[in-house]
């Protein structure tokens, strides 16, 4: 199952994911994409301008003359959207950092097509820049992956179900954690009224050395020395109980992993 012309593409869903790879797959050479399917009427509009929309539950049949359908749905949902492709020789692709190939089995042609990277419909994407985790059973089908790859410029990295999803979840502390202490810090800035810009630069270099030494080799401040009275201080200064709990549980972990 292998093309040397034109890759048909369809995508099922209608989230960040799906609208960054169809806007980008509208634009990419080799690549033809057909149909965006989805349920959401008011989410389909937003991919009117670059490709041709499906309602999922009535035109589901049209993406079966795709080469390729992408799935990028909800994990707790792709097993069910893949059972109505079950007709189609199509190969059957998922987008989850998380789930397993296996979830596709049904699938005679199926595959992993995962982007290890935050998708936001107001940020662009710069797709060199993106690793693809990929993977397929059938050696064919992972050459069409790497072509998908390739017409966006992108890299890919061929990558088991268990080490992706270990990938993933290093992605959940990275991201959506780190994420979530800024919006912390944020807050705190704003409480106080100072500039949430001047962490900034502390941020960008956080975030360099953390790459060229290692993040274990640039842990500064009052956790790793045991500054005990800073540590109070701070502790004292926050107002909110889930501030002070994130606070106290991450300086005891920090302080752990320096016992070890």
């Amino acid at each position: 199952m292998y093309f040397w012309c034109v890759v048909k593409l369809s995508i099922i869903g209608t989230g960040n994911v799906a609208f960054h790879l169809a806007k980008a797959f509208s634009q990419a050479q080799g690549v033809k994409l057909q149909f965006v399917a989805g349920r959401d009427s008011e989410k389909l509009r937003t991919f009117e301008g670059f490709t041709t929309t499906l309602d999922l539950n009535k035109e589901l049949e049209e993406t079966f003359y795709s080469d390729v359908i992408l799935i990028a749905v909800s994990d707790a949902s792709i097993a069910a959207v893949s059972q109505k492709l079950i007709e189609s020789k199509a190969l059957i692709v998922h987008t989850s950092g998380s789930a397993a190939i296996e979830i596709l089995d049904q699938n005679k042609h199926c595959g992993v097509f995962y982007p290890l990277q935050s998708f936001s419909k107001e940020k662009e994407l710069v797709y060199k820049e993106i690793p693809f985790l990929i993977e397929a059973k059938l050696q064919g089908d992972l050459m069409i992956l790497k072509d998908l790859t390739k017409s966006l410029s992108a890299s890919y990295f061929t990558v088991n179900s268990k080490d992706r999803a270990a990938l993933h979840l290093a992605a959940v502390f990275s991201n959506n954690f780190t994420n979530h202490i800024l919006t912390e810090a944020k807050q705190l800035c704003n409480d106080h009224k100072v500039s949430f810009e001047l962490l900034k630069p502390l941020m960008l270099e956080t975030v360099q050395k953390a790459f060229s030494i290692g993040p274990e080799n640039s842990q500064t401040g009052p956790a790793k020395r045991k500054d005990t009275p800073t540590i109070n201080k701070q502790l004292s200064a926050l107002k909110s109980a889930e501030q002070k709990e994130l606070y106290a549980l991450l300086t005891q972990a920090i302080q752990n992993h320096y016992e070890r």
